[in-house]
Parts: C-alpha cells; sequence; structure tokens
C-alpha cells in the first residue's frame, strides 16, 4: 500500500511563468510511490489528475471563503488516511494543517525557501511566520546552508529542518537549436552578445541593477543586448527609464511574463545569465542556466555557491556591486569557444544531479523519518 499524504500548493495555472509549474513533473513522478491527495489554493482545475489520488481546487477570490474551505479539506484529507501533509510556502494551511495533526495525529512537513530575515516585516506578520515554524513537524529547505540559517534566525531545533533540493526537468533543456533562427524566432539581435535576466522585477530580485549595470558595460563593450524577462513590481519604472535614453533604448528590451514551459528558448538564445539578487534560496533560474550550459553572472546570496559547479564560483559577486557585474559580465563574454565547451559541459553535468527523477527520490524518502506524531497516537 502507498504512504497517503496531503500536498497543498499555493496556487496552479498551465501557463505559470513561475516555479510552480515544475510541481506538476514532481507530482506526476512522485504518484508512483506515494498516494497524493492534491489540494490547490488558487488557480485552475488541472486537465489530469498529475497522478494524484484525489484533487481539490479552493479557488475562492475571498480570503475568509478560502480559509474555511481550506480547512475543510486538509480535515477531509486526514479523516479519509492522510497522516502527513507537505505544504508548499502557504503559511495559512500550513498553521491549520498543524492544529489538525495536534488533534488528530499525523505531521506536518512545511516547505521554505529564502532569506526572509534579511527584510524588516511588521510586527505581527514577522510572529506569525515564528509560529508557524513552532507548530509545524519539519521546516524543509533546500540546501544544509538555508537549513543551518534557518534554524539561526527562527530559532528552530537543527533536527527540524530536513534538505531537500529544488529539481530541473533537464531534458527540457538538452536541445540545442540553431541559435541564430532560435534569436530570429524571439525577436532578438543575431549579432550581440545577448545577456538574460530572467527573474522577477522586483528589488530582491535585483532588477534595479539592470540599468546601472547595463549603462557601464557599454561604456567597456558595444555588443551586449539585454534581454529581461519576467514581470513585477519594478516593471513600469524599469521599461520607461529604459527607454529614456537612446544607448539603453537599443540595450535593454523587457519581454514581459514568459510561461515557465517556454522559458527554455530564451536561455538556448543567450550567451551568459545575468542574476544580481539580494535575496535567494534555492534559485530554480540557476539550475535553468545550468541545464542549458550557459554560464552566469549571479549574486553571492542564498545557496548559489553551493548550487554552482567549482568552476563558476569566480563568477559570483557580492550584490549591489555594479562594477564586479560589469568586470565579471566582460570577462564571461570575452572567454574563448574552448572555454565556453568546457564550463557548458560542466554546467549540464552538475545540473544533472538536480534532474527531477533524483531529487523525487529524496521527496519520497521525507516521509520516511520516524520522527513526529504518527496516526492514531
Amino acid at each position: 500500500m502507498k504512504h497517503k499524504i496531503c500536498y497543498v500548493l499555493p496556487e496552479y495555472k498551465e501557463a505559470l511563468a513561475t516555479h510552480f509549474s515544475y510541481i506538476e513533473r514532481l507530482l506526476c513522478e512522485a504518484s508512483k510511490e506515494l498516494d497524493i491527495f492534491l489540494i490547490i489554493e488558487k488557480g485552475n482545475v488541472p486537465r489530469g489528475n498529475l497522478g494524484c489520488s484525489k484533487i481539490k481546487t479552493i479557488g475562492s477570490s475571498n480570503f475568509f471563503l478560502r480559509s474555511v474551505k481550506s480547512k475543510f479539506w486538509l480535515l477531509y484529507a486526514r479523516f479519509y488516511g492522510y497522516c502527513d501533509y507537505y505544504v508548499h510556502y502557504s503559511f495559512l494551511s500550513a498553521i491549520s494543517a498543524s492544529l489538525i495533526v495536534k488533534l488528530f495525529g499525523g505531521r506536518v512537513f512545511y516547505w521554505n525557501c529564502g532569506e526572509p530575515w534579511k527584510y524588516k516585516r511588521s510586527f505581527l506578520r514577522e510572529r506569525f511566520e515564528r509560529w508557524t515554524y513552532r507548530l509545524v513537524t519539519f521546516v524543509v529547505t533546500g540546501t544544509e546552508h538555508l537549513a543551518d540559517e534557518y534554524a539561526k534566525h527562527y530559532h528552530i531545533p537543527r533536527e527540524k529542518i530536513l534538505v531537500m533540493p529544488n529539481w530541473i526537468d533537464v531534458e527540457r533543456f538538452e536541445e540545442e537549436p540553431d541559435k541564430r533562427e532560435l534569436r530570429k524566432e524571439l525577436d532578438l539581435p543575431a549579432d550581440k552578445k545577448i545577456i538574460l535576466f530572467a527573474h522577477r522585477l522586483s528589488l530582491r530580485k535585483g532588477s534595479r541593477m539592470i540599468l546601472p549595470v547595463a549603462r557601464d558595460l557599454l561604456s567597456v563593450r558595444n555588443d551586449i543586448f539585454f534581454a529581461v524577462v519576467g514581470t513585477g513590481p519594478d516593471e513600469e519604472k524599469l521599461r520607461s527609464r529604459s527607454q529614456g535614453t537612446e544607448a539603453l533604448r537599443h540595450t535593454v528590451r523587457l519581454f514581459g511574463a514568459v510561461p515557465n514551459r517556454e522559458i527554455q528558448k530564451y536561455f538556448a538564445a543567450s550567451d551568459v545569465f545575468f542574476m544580481p539578487s539580494q535575496e535567494e534560496g534555492f534559485p530554480r533560474v540557476v539550475l535553468e542556466a545550468m541545464a542549458s550550459g550557459i554560464p552566469m553572472v549571479a549574486s553571492d546570496v542564498g545557496s548559489v555557491s553551493e548550487i554552482v559547479p567549482v568552476s563558476m564560483k569566480p563568477f559570483v559577486v557580492h550584490p549591489n556591486d555594479t562594477s564586479g557585474f560589469v568586470k565579471t559580465l566582460n570577462m564571461v563574454l570575452s572567454q574563448n569557444s574552448e572555454q565556453r565547451q568546457k564550463q557548458q559541459k560542466e554546467l549540464k553535468e552538475r545540473a544533472r544531479e538536480f534532474a527531477t527523477g533524483t531529487v523525487v527520490k529524496k521527496f519520497v524518502k521525507l516521509f520516511a523519518h520516524k520522527e513526529g506524531r504518527p496516526c492514531g497516537h
């Protein structure tokens, strides 16, 4: 008999531009070993069952009604024998599930991966977050370094924090299409060095570094083009400022949100990936860049240094270091073909360590832990 888990997903849409789209593949693979009851808080009902035994989509725009429905289905799952809850990011569901297991037994595995301690939050939000970490049975995060940081900042017993890395569908990125044809399809210049930024356009993800770095890099070389993929609170300001000067108008272009199922085209068409974030956890975009075999210049935040191959560590720069980003981007773009081919091989080999099938085994293994309050106790 398969082990039963209730998986809570904050959002599901078939054309999502966020990392949530990767969870669909995880569920399909993990369902071969687990009996999964999927609860989707917001979004669409999937066309298929994603391998899950049951799927319930709450979908209400009213917070109170969504909260009530969420509690009902979490309780429903428990009464049908789903003793372990795996909650992806949702504080509300993590707390509700924790209260249910305190009454009826079971365990709550709560995934959270980032560096929230870097930013000041309201008193209530901070208390709410810390309460969640105390209530759940286990906190799950992406790397050992992040686990240590969560333990330190939130005073969580280290043995209560489990590690499961993010994963990548490497086969999506293995194809190597003709770069010239691909650039024509995406309306990218064929004669430029393409620098790709693919992330949320926000302060935390470093979007405010794009224009200063582009401006300074232009003073070093004139063969560059920044392709900016994503949306967020900085989008309109970035768009207007990039159009404000003649040089940047022809050097920076915003493409808006792109469904994740199409993002591999932008990586394949690019020469280097640029991620000047101020805060990260286990960035999936780094895995996508590695699976595409393109070098990256990224901030030394979160677990970036743990994820990239050793040879890429010189390309990991202190956040907010404009001159460091410019110098490193120029160095990467000036490499010869032999250096690039060697890096491509190393990057792809490293990405395969995070292949979906490999990480699914680690996901299934999480529920083999003996700690926690078993069902019926």
